[in-house]
């Protein structure tokens, strides 16, 4: 095992993309099950995550193990063309029950008749509805890299649907790694202890991401591991961030918060299109397994988020200047103090912490056309 540490000199951790991103290296290393991999960071002119513990300290090798690690398995050209046929059907019958439901309120019925007509004409629709979507998630499992991404394009599933795909990995997760990694995954993305109003599970405030611009979350994360490659790795990991990357964005780096306001052109002009850095995306989006979620007070609580000033959604991460584990860092993440209006800085540094961030989560615009982005990051501690 080397004993030299590799520095990844692409990131930046007090961008959150960046920190996320580097979870991300640690928790695809882990996946891996080569040498034992531990992070820290050095303040250099930024913030850099810095690895040890692996066999080798070359960068392609290790860009190949991350690559590697990130791609999922291998889906047949079959299951693609069948989970598509199986999702026109499951549109076919969501517009004819939406179209039902709108001829239903035009008719302005009221009482014993109008529910007569929602049993006799409405309900037959809602039962093919709810068919049609149970055979898509069913061809889904098949035509996905990774089994999270069962639970369909975005995180709006029925707390049966994801119930049933956690108990469908905890039955696998023993003997499969891949199974535990995504039982990680379904951990963070929410519980279905916490629902909401549309009975479907309250998700993570990590999703950005929820239809606006036809992107959605977990199809985003599929799309982007069809994408993978080492050379793309390398460069997230080891080169400055160019940023030649279009579409296929989580929204987690600040720079995405693209305000006319903001910029010196109109955001919406030719040739000044936004752009991303894909593997630290997908990255971020694996990191995301060490930041759990659950219920708390009838509300969705996620590890490193809070509510701050005017209630608005913060989130808080900590710098480590020594080498730790994934289920150090794992408890790092959770350290009660972090979510404080105003850290104790001499507490975390007991612990480690060398310095500590935080972003706000804001919206912007409104309506169709709203979207979610992190502020910039600031030091608090």
């Amino acid at each position: 095992m080397s004993d030299q540490a590799i520095a990844m000199t692409g990131i930046d951790g007090a961008n959150p993309l960046g920190f996320l991103a580097a979870l991300g290296v640690l928790v695809a290393l882990d996946r891996a099950s080569v040498g034992q991999p531990r992070l820290a960071w050095e303040e250099r002119s930024r913030w850099t995550p810095v690895v040890t513990g692996l066999p080798s300290s070359d960068e392609q090798e290790i860009s190949d193990l991350v690559a590697a690690a990130l791609q999922g398995r291998q889906v047949t050209d079959h299951a693609t063309d069948r989970v598509s046929q199986r999702e026109r059907e499951w549109q076919s019958a969501q517009r004819r029950l939406k179209e039902a439901r709108d001829k239903l309120k035009r008719r302005g019925l009221r009482g014993s008749e109008r529910e007569t007509v929602i049993e006799q004409e409405i309900r037959p629709i809602e039962i093919e509805y709810e068919q049609r979507r149970r055979e898509w998630l069913e061809a889904l499992r098949e035509a996905v890299p990774s089994p999270e991404l069962a639970l369909g394009k975005s995180l709006d599933c029925k707390p049966q649907e994801f119930r049933e795909c956690a108990h469908a990995l905890l039955e696998d997760g023993p003997r499969r790694r891949e199974s535990r990694n995504a039982l990680g995954l379904l951990a963070a993305f929410g519980s279905d202890g916490a629902v909401g109003d549309n009975n479907t599970i309250m998700s993570t405030p990590f999703c950005f991401i929820t239809g606006s611009g036809h992107q959605y979350f977990l199809e985003t994360a599929r799309e982007l591991m069809g994408r993978v490659s080492a050379e793309r790795v390398k460069a997230t990991l080891f080169e400055r961030w160019r940023y030649l990357d279009e579409k296929l964005s989580m929204r987690w780096d600040p720079i995405e918060d693209r305000r006319y306001a903001l910029m010196d052109r109109d955001p919406t002009a030719a040739g000044n299109r936004a752009r991303t850095q894909w593997m630290a995306n997908l990255l971020g989006y694996n990191g995301l397994a060490l930041f759990p979620s659950a219920p708390v007070a009838g509300r969705l609580q996620t590890t490193g988020w809070s509510e701050q000033q005017a209630k608005q959604l913060a989130f808080t991460w900590p710098l480590w200047d020594r080498p730790c584990s994934l289920d150090v860092v794992r408890s790092l993440l959770g350290l009660p103090e972090l979510i404080s209006s105003q850290p104790n800085s001499a507490v975390l540094y007991a612990r480690g912490v060398a310095a500590v961030f935080r972003a706000q989560r804001i919206l912007v615009g409104s309506g169709s056309n709203r979207k979610v982005n992190f502020s910039p990051s600031r030091r608090i501690a």
